[in-house]
C-alpha cells in the first residue's frame, strides 16, 4: 500500500512503535497512539463495542489489558503479518496478525486485530480497533495453567 499521505513503511514503523509500548508496560506511549474520541470492538463470545470518550477513560482499559499481560507472563509482541488497505489519503486500514511471546521467546499465541489509522497532522492515531480473537485466547492459555 502506498498513499500520498500514509505508507507502509510509516504504518509498519507506527505499530512497531505500538508494540514496543505494551512491551514497556508503558501505558502513556499506549494511549498515545490513540486519537481521541476512539472505538473499540472485541469478541468474547459475543461482539462487544467500547466507545472511548478521552484519553483518561481509554487509560483505566489500558491498565486492565497490561495486568493481563503481566498475568499471562508477555514479554513482547511480533507482527507475523501485515495487510493494509487505503481507505483514503488520510486513512487506512491495517490488519494485523500478532505473535505473543513469554520468557525464552517462547509462543504464547496469536491473534488478529484490525486498525483503523488516520493521520492528524501528519502524525497517525488509532482510531479503531477490532480486536478479533485475543480475549478467548487469553482465557485459554490461562486456563492452562489452571
Amino acid at each position: 500500500m502506498s498513499t500520498p499521505g500514509i505508507s507502509a513503511e510509516q504504518v509498519r514503523a507506527f505499530l512497531d512503535g505500538y508494540a514496543s509500548a505494551f512491551q514497556r508496560l508503558d501505558k502513556e506511549a499506549v494511549a498515545d497512539r490513540y486519537g481521541y474520541p476512539a472505538h473499540v470492538i472485541t469478541y468474547d463470545g459475543g461482539v462487544r463495542l467500547l466507545a472511548v470518550p478521552t484519553r483518561e477513560v481509554w487509560m483505566v482499559v489500558i491498565d486492565r489489558i497490561l495486568e493481563m499481560y503481566r498475568a499471562m507472563g508477555v514479554r513482547g509482541a511480533a507482527i507475523r503479518e501485515l495487510r493494509l488497505s487505503d481507505v483514503s489519503p488520510q486513512v487506512a486500514l491495517a490488519h494485523v496478525l500478532w505473535a505473543l511471546h513469554g520468557d525464552g521467546d517462547r509462543p504464547l499465541y496469536e491473534f488478529a486485530a484490525t486498525y483503523t489509522l488516520a493521520l492528524f497532522h501528519g502524525e497517525l492515531k488509532i482510531v479503531q480497533v477490532v480486536s478479533e480473537n485475543e480475549q478467548p485466547k487469553f482465557l485459554g492459555v490461562m486456563r492452562a495453567r489452571g
